[in-house]
């Protein structure tokens, strides 16, 4: 564990947007059967309003959050090792040991709660990541700039075929194998009365023995073809933090009219291309397009909107360091790791069929969504009271030094979190309208890597 002296608060400001947004894009998976993730056509698409919300998770959300998540998993692997070797220990192989504690976290997250998990993913990331936590800062941008293009280009392998496909089965004569691919193809992709929509819908609202069977049976399968689709971006975004936390931008050395420039630039940048994937989609309203769109073009995109959204943060925390809002998502993000192992656990309790909403799938109504504004006060509030009553983001050091008196205190705070988080699950999932699934403190850093790292973030967006 790092060293409390090491927190850097913007960090710890832009981890707590991180882990709330991501929500914002895995409550589509944790309500909905999978095609929906890629086909915003498909089931839980009643109108303008849920067409509205995927464009909203489209620009902001899908592949950002994540994207955020691997920024800060890179800073955090430099600032740990810092903080070993200062203590006189081996930096990488803390990092190392951390890790290793993070892989059974990871796949017991996986088997007993959510099969979306990321951090099986951002362990074997995090393994792979010790090749390169030597490289400078412009070594680590080339090596980002690499694994991105390498994720896109896999990613269109994918996305493409789909198209010919389609093709293919709509020529005249086309053969009876090429129709059959084509049909199980669409079926897959939730197009037209989908068996694959059916089977997950019946499949999860079913008890918990059977949905942890078919995990641990599908496990192994599953968990490959995640890394493969998702392990060279995880790379790319954990090699661009580290040249980010180098560069002194995530560091919070950056004047806040740095931040500010930045994000306009990058968010022009991004938001621009993205918008024209998006009207694609929704003028051609066709599920190719929006899997294409999703999966595999927005790919590159999302280097200039992380990075538009993470200066937005960081400029939120040095401008206002001391706002109420500000401290909220702060201890919302120095409990990370809990409040996303949490968001599954309530999740699946409402959505799955073991949960409280079991049998009253559908039944979410659309009205809430103008509750959305009290959904982020509802959750940072608890979360001022828990980092009050516990050491931020140490959760094994709280559970070994808790007294009577402090275990009293821990546990009146945790009830008021699970309030904050079910009121906000509840709003998210309303305003989406799902709900047919189921139910370095830096050390010295070289004034050339800041400089450097500027002209790349100036150059790129």
């Amino acid at each position: 564990m790092a060293d409390e002296s090491f927190r850097i608060d913007g960090l710890d400001f832009l981890r707590g947007c991180a882990v709330m947004g991501i929500l914002l894009a895995n409550i589509v998976l944790f309500a909905l059967p999978s095609p929906a993730l890629f086909n915003p056509f498909t089931v839980g698409t009643e109108g303008p309003a849920d067409l509205a919300a995927w464009t909203f998770n489209f620009l902001l959300v899908d592949g950002k959050m994540r994207a955020l998540f691997a920024l800060l998993f890179g800073a955090g692997i430099l600032l740990v090792m810092e903080s070993a070797e200062m203590d006189g220990r081996d930096g990488v192989a803390a990092h190392r040991r951390r890790m290793l504690w993070l892989l059974p976290i990871g796949l017991a997250h996986y088997a007993l709660l959510w099969s979306g998990d990321i951090l099986l993913q951002l362990a074997i990331c995090g393994l792979v990541a010790t090749l390169f936590v030597r490289l400078d800062t412009l070594n680590l941008i080339k090596l980002a700039l690499a694994l991105l293009l390498m994720q896109w280009l896999i990613n269109l392998s994918v996305a493409l075929p789909g198209f010919w496909l389609r093709s293919a089965a709509q020529a005249p004569g086309a053969a009876a194998e090429t129709l059959a691919h084509w049909r199980l193809y669409a079926d897959q992709l939730g197009i037209g009365e989908s068996a694959t929509i059916a089977r997950e819908l019946a499949h999860y609202r079913g008890g918990y023995g059977e949905i942890l069977r078919d995990r641990l049976v599908q496990g192994p399968g599953n968990i490959l073809d995640q890394l493969f689709y998702a392990l060279p971006e995880l790379l790319a975004f954990t090699a661009l933090g580290m040249a980010m936390l180098k560069g002194g931008f995530l560091a919070g050395q950056w004047p806040a009219g740095q931040y500010r420039a930045t994000w306009r630039r990058a968010l022009l940048v991004g938001l621009l291309p993205m918008a024209g994937l998006a009207a694609w989609v929704l003028i051609s309203a066709d599920p190719l397009a929006a899997q294409a769109a999703s999966f595999a073009w927005s790919v590159p995109l999302r280097l200039p909107l992380a990075v538009a959204l993470a200066a937005m943060a960081m400029e939120i925390a040095a401008r206002a360091p001391d706002a109420p809002l500000v401290a909220g998502v702060r201890a919302v993000g120095r409990l990370a790791l809990s409040n996303y192992l949490l968001t599954s656990l309530f999740m699946t309790a409402i959505f799955y069929g073991y949960g409280a909403f079991s049998g009253r799938a559908g039944h979410v109504g659309g009205d809430a969504d103008l509750l959305r504004p009290v959904a982020l006060p509802a959750w940072t509030r608890p979360g001022r009271a828990a980092v009050a009553a516990a050491r931020p983001g140490q959760s094994v050091a709280v559970a070994r030094s808790l007294t009577r008196a402090r275990r009293i205190q821990l546990v009146q705070a945790w009830k008021w979190r699970f309030r904050g988080l079910m009121g906000f699950a509840s709003i998210e999932c309303a305003a989406l309208r799902v709900g047919e699934k189921m139910n370095f403190r830096p050390g010295s850093v070289d004034q050339c890597e800041q400089q450097l790292f500027a002209l790349f973030v100036q150059g790129a967006v």
